[in-house]
């Protein structure tokens, strides 16, 4: 039994700070997809869709590696960090945590869908579009609603799961007050993408995550975290 105790506790150490990585690794994905489409792409101000598609298929391996990064790696240590942070905080039982789990668990099942539906949608449009099909600008649209339905366009299940934590981080208290508290403000940024008319929240919600994976992660890791 006892061996069995320190084989569990082992595990649990290795999870945790694995998950600490991961949150570090989240937020250099999202620099690097900053990077990718503020500074190495520069889409056509061209109001005609050909001219994106031409574009797109001109860049077609950086796209695919951003969405290689940006949503399948993404994804995968994002899977990390919402298990090792539910191993870290399951101290005490919570249905809060429990429901923001759930909603870190959808994420990932969405940004890994996201990330095969882009890389695939974005291959069979280059290929249309070569063989001069019409059916290329048909599919530009379709992939791209769903990718961006799925993965990003709404980031209400990403906020949903940001913010849970923050309530569960201030009912418990462990998660320190402050973290709890920018956790609560960056999920409500992630909820209020639901307003599409406001593409700034989006911006807010992604550039305030980046701090916010990174201060989770030194939390995770840090032995004061309760």
């Amino acid at each position: 039994m006892l061996n069995d105790l320190i084989s569990t506790n082992n595990g649990q150490s290795s999870i945790i700070k694995w998950g600490a990585i991961s949150y570090v690794g989240m937020s250099l994905c999202y620099v690097s997809m900053l990077i990718i489409f503020g500074v190495l792409l520069a889409f056509p101000n061209s109001g005609e869709l050909a001219d994106k598609i031409a574009y797109i298929a001109n860049k077609q391996f950086i796209l695919s590696l951003s969405y290689t990064i940006g949503y399948l790696v993404f994804g995968t240590i994002l899977l990390v960090s919402v298990q090792a942070t539910h191993t870290k905080l399951s101290a005490t039982s919570n249905h809060l945590l429990n429901l923001a789990s759930a909603f870190g668990f959808i994420w990932v099942v969405s940004m890994m869908c996201s990330g095969m539906i882009g890389i695939i949608g974005l291959n069979t449009m280059v290929k249309l579009h070569t063989q001069q099909s019409d059916h290329a600008t048909t599919l530009f649209y379709l992939y791209t609603t769903v990718v961006n339905g799925l993965g990003g366009g709404i980031e209400l299940v990403g906020g949903m799961w940001v913010f849970l934590l923050g309530l569960f981080g201030l009912n418990t208290q462990q998660l320190s007050k402050p973290l709890s508290l920018m956790s609560i403000f960056v999920g409500l940024l992630g909820i209020l993408t639901l307003i599409q008319s406001v593409p700034e929240l989006k911006d807010a919600f992604g550039l305030s995550q980046i701090i916010w994976f990174v201060w989770m992660g030194s939390a995770l890791y840090s032995k004061k975290t309760k």
